[in-house]
């Protein structure tokens, strides 16, 4: 079955076909060996079942790659929150149906959320790609099922064929990318005519603390500072935001007083336990680039001949759930 899923890889330096040499492998996944474009002499290594397709990153591209790579290896175990939440934030659609039978396209996957939840309501090949260390982590959260593989890459060049997947799923990525505008074109490249694209982003629109105070506080101070730092530094956050969020927040919305800033959204992260909400902040704090995107850009986007803008909500009054379905 992997051979099947290896014939959807491309080279992403000049798409060309690639042929495979295998040195260890079982029924369903390839485990070692080499991927080779036979037009550009590229070869692309498989090694403890990871495809890797990164190659020469640039300075921005590096620090995003080390610094969610880091990010991951602390909050490394899918639970029922990760998947709550990213289930969460591709609503309205109808997970339980909507994946089943088809092939999916996972980018960004961090530790497997996506692409976990995704083959767990019925797709039929789900292939997860990002571009930091996490990759291994994914790898190991997901190698029960025998429906999705793994590679290391870039979303800019990324491994595949054109208009090759059902779906198109990329959640909490574009916003932390140099160019999100050229990933949005290439993410959809890769859906197929009468297929489907998703996207999930920080909003522009009720983000005005997020705006003035926290974006400041990342670009000044805690992403100059290392990593390490940035977590303890979460961990007391994540305190505080816990104590505001469950003795403050929730009993003055039970008397109908809503107008605190991120209102919606600080009580619908009552859901989370601490470490959940720890990694939300430090995933705030920790970002090179973090952007915040209007109504206007997002409908901007999808206002194309290629696609169809179905869905676009507000999701938690600070965030845009963006769903769109490519011109047959």
């Amino acid at each position: 079955m992997f051979l099947t899923y290896a014939q959807r890889y491309a080279c992403p330096e000049c798409n060309g076909n690639l042929s495979i040499t295998i040195t260890n492998k079982d029924k369903y996944h390839l485990y070692e060996g080499e991927y080779y474009c036979s037009v550009c002499d590229c070869i692309f290594p498989v090694k403890g079942g990871i495809s890797i397709f990164v190659r020469d990153l640039d300075k921005q591209k590096t620090h995003t790659a080390r610094s969610f790579g880091y990010k991951w290896k602390k909050f490394a175990v899918i639970d029922h929150h990760y998947k709550k939440n990213f289930l969460d934030e591709i609503f309205p659609l109808d997970y339980r149906t909507f994946f089943k039978g088809k092939t999916v396209l996972d980018a960004g996957t961090g530790i497997g959320i996506p692409c976990y939840c995704i083959a767990e309501h019925g797709a039929k090949e789900v292939f997860a790609v990002d571009i930091t260390e996490s990759i291994r982590i994914a790898y190991e959260n997901t190698k029960e099922f025998n429906n999705i593989c793994v590679a290391q890459a870039d979303i800019y060049k990324m491994p595949f064929k054109r208009n090759s997947f059902d779906v198109v799923v990329c959640v909490a990525v574009l916003q932390h990318l140099p160019n999100p505008w050229e990933a949005f074109d290439e993410l959809l490249s890769f859906v197929k005519p009468g297929g489907t694209l998703i996207l999930w982003v920080y909003a522009n629109e009720g983000n005005n603390f997020v705006r003035f105070f926290v974006e400041p506080f990342r670009k000044w101070f805690t992403r100059k500072l290392p990593v390490q730092f940035v977590l303890g530094l979460s961990y007391i956050l994540g305190a505080i935001f816990q104590l505001v969020a469950q003795w403050f927040y929730k009993p003055l919305n039970k008397i109908n007083m809503t107008w605190l800033p991120l209102n919606d959204y600080i009580i619908y992260r009552t859901n989370y336990d601490y470490k959940m909400n720890t990694h939300m902040i430090f995933d705030q704090l920790l970002a090179p680039t973090s952007y915040l995107f209007s109504k206007e850009e997002i409908e901007q986007m999808f206002n194309r001949p290629t696609i169809n803008l179905v869905t676009l909500r507000h999701h938690n009054s600070n965030s845009w759930t963006a769903i769109g379905n490519k011109a047959l």
